[in-house]
């Protein structure tokens, strides 16, 4: 009879035991989905609705368990959120942040194709959305990640008046700091510009500036405009420097590991993870 009782109770914590891991397994939902082939990513995403969420973006029930500030992702010229953050936004959503993205920028022969409109404009948008991201979290301020020229669209967000003070940090991947890049003159100024300033408008000291480049940027070139002047809050970091095979250039930069833990280490400086080097695009 004991035996018998001793049976029972091992089969009942047996069925308790796989009742727990079952309720375990559904509380934590499966990693987004993340990429780093940045043509396919391109390709598949480039013609989707301009408000299509890359993978772990854009929830607003989000709360950081790390007390980080939300990260909005800013893309580049002639792009849309969808295909510029497939690899940046799963990546850091997987990692814990609250991450959000929109398409700035349309115009009303782009399509579903951002990055193309007055950058005035845009950056206004990119403020309403950035309320939007505040009041929903209930965080005090937001960090901006901005790749190509969302990296100026970021610095003419903090131009408008009180929007500084809603910023923490700005991280710029081959951003357009000095204006200028292949793809033409970026000519749209906020009325807050310093009249003759060549940048986007004077630095803020409340905000931290972290500024990524490459030695092979075909598109913000030369290289160095991607960078600024040193200052007690700016951070220049080339790839190279870090990783000295790496042949990233300017459309990489948004795909890559290296890049992207970078990125997270510039947005969480206190906990850094390992920077890895391995094979970016254009490869």
């Amino acid at each position: 009879m004991n035996r018998i009782r001793a049976g029972v109770a091992s089969a009942m914590t047996a069925v308790a035991a796989m009742s727990l891991c079952l309720v375990a397994g559904t509380a934590h939902a499966a990693p987004f989905p993340v990429t780093t082939d940045a043509a396919t990513a391109i390709a598949s995403r480039y013609l989707s609705p301009a408000s299509e969420s890359p993978a772990g973006s854009n929830r607003f029930d989000c709360r950081d368990r790390e007390d980080r500030n939300p990260v909005v992702l800013l893309h580049a010229t002639a792009m849309n959120q969808g295909a510029n953050w497939a690899y940046l936004a799963p990546m850091l959503a997987n990692a814990g942040y609250c991450v959000f993205s929109l398409t700035y920028g349309q115009t009303s022969w782009s399509g579903n194709t951002g990055g193309l409109g007055n950058k005035e404009e845009s950056a206004r948008a990119v403020s309403s959305f950035v309320d939007r991201v505040l009041t929903a979290t209930g965080a005090e301020k937001v960090d901006l990640v901005g790749h190509s020229q969302g990296g100026a669209i970021a610095q003419l967000v903090t131009q408008i008046p009180g929007r500084a003070a809603q910023v923490g940090t700005i991280v710029g991947l081959s951003a357009s700091n000095r204006g200028y890049s292949r793809v033409g003159s970026i000519t749209d100024r906020l009325p807050a510009r310093a009249p003759g300033q060549s940048y986007w408008g004077p630095r803020h000291p409340s905000i931290r500036y972290v500024n990524l480049a490459t030695r092979y940027d075909e598109i913000s070139t030369p290289y160095v405009l991607t960078l600024m002047p040193p200052g007690p809050n700016i951070t220049n970091t080339v790839v190279q420097d870090v990783c000295p095979a790496s042949r990233i250039g300017h459309v990489g930069m948004a795909y890559s590991p290296t890049v992207g833990t970078l990125v997270r280490n510039a947005l969480d400086p206190e906990r850094p993870v390992p920077v890895v080097c391995g094979t970016d695009f254009p490869g």
